[in-house]
């Protein structure tokens, strides 16, 4: 048993076990979208992206045996850059560009935009965008750039600065008399 297994409940294995799978389907990976990727590390994110799924398998129609598998958390994919760092390997730089590359064929899209402060991190989902890639109907989308410069600064709503400041409570120990309410 390895120590990852070792320090994880019963069901924790069985989840890890239960959502040990990856699909991806032949037609997207031999889309036009998908072939015009121009780095390696935008492909690498993209796997690292339908890694992160859970799919669910779920029937078509009722009384069907047609059965489809669908992403159960699209919409809710999260992926920081410091996990990016970490546990990938993958520079900021790069991350930034594949991020860049993948919104722009529609393979993801941005769900959420997060500001990274207090625990607000981007979310992501996997787009239908890409189905539409190199035709007329394909809308261009871009990754949202920040209009508000967030920063350590005086108002800043998101920051440490968005904390009410509590009143001084230090008392003026220079007294050495005190009668009533005055020093002397």
């Amino acid at each position: 048993m390895a120590r990852e297994d070792a320090l994880q409940t019963r069901e924790q294995r069985y989840r890890a076990r239960r959502w040990d799978r990856m699909f991806v389907s032949r037609e997207m990976i031999t889309s036009q979208a998908f072939l015009s990727l121009r780095t390696a590390a935008a492909c690498q994110v993209f796997m690292i992206f339908l890694n992160k799924c859970r799919w669910q398998n779920v029937q078509i129609r009722p009384g069907s045996r047609d059965k489809a598998f669908i992403i159960v958390n699209n919409g809710g994919i999260q992926f920081s850059y410091r996990e990016a760092k970490e546990k990938y390997g993958i520079s900021s730089g790069r991350f930034t560009k594949a991020l860049d590359e993948l919104i722009r064929v529609g393979l993801i899209a941005i769900a959420h935009s997060g500001y990274g402060l207090k625990k607000d991190c981007t979310l992501y989902a996997i787009s239908e965008r890409w189905r539409k890639y190199g035709t007329a109907e394909f809308e261009h989308v871009e990754r949202p750039k920040r209009v508000e410069k967030i920063g350590f600064r005086e108002g800043n709503k998101h920051g440490r600065n968005s904390r009410a400041r509590k009143k001084s409570t230090v008392v003026d120990l220079r007294c050495s008399t005190v009668v009533g309410n005055c020093c002397v």
